[in-house]
């Protein structure tokens, strides 16, 4: 809240969200070397990944990524993002607020 009301939060947090961690989790138990690396790590060398578990990479993987972004920027009282995700925010639409209000 106040942009999206708590069901629909509590719902893309506990099911959707819960849902891509637990298939992720359970794809890189075929590849315990895996453990310990940052998902971001995992998503910015798919071409080092192991190719049996990409598509779960790329979909699971980027679902968590996905809700992570939300609940560390576009929840209330979050702070604007930094590094990289910024400047592509600011090159594509001019600024934090105009992606708030587009999004």
């Amino acid at each position: 809240e106040p942009s999206i009301d708590a069901e629909t939060v509590k719902i893309h947090h506990d099911k959707h969200q819960q849902a891509y961690v637990d298939k992720l989790n359970k794809a890189l138990e075929k590849h315990p070397e895996l453990y310990g690396k940052s998902l971001y790590d995992i998503l910015s060398n798919l071409d080092d990944m192991p190719e049996d578990i990409m598509a779960d990479l790329v979909n699971q993987g980027g679902g968590v990524y996905n809700h992570e972004f939300y609940w560390s920027i576009l929840g209330k009282g979050c702070n604007r993002p930094v590094a990289e995700i910024a400047d592509a925010i600011d090159r594509d639409f001019g600024s934090f607020e105009e992606f708030k209000e587009k999004f």
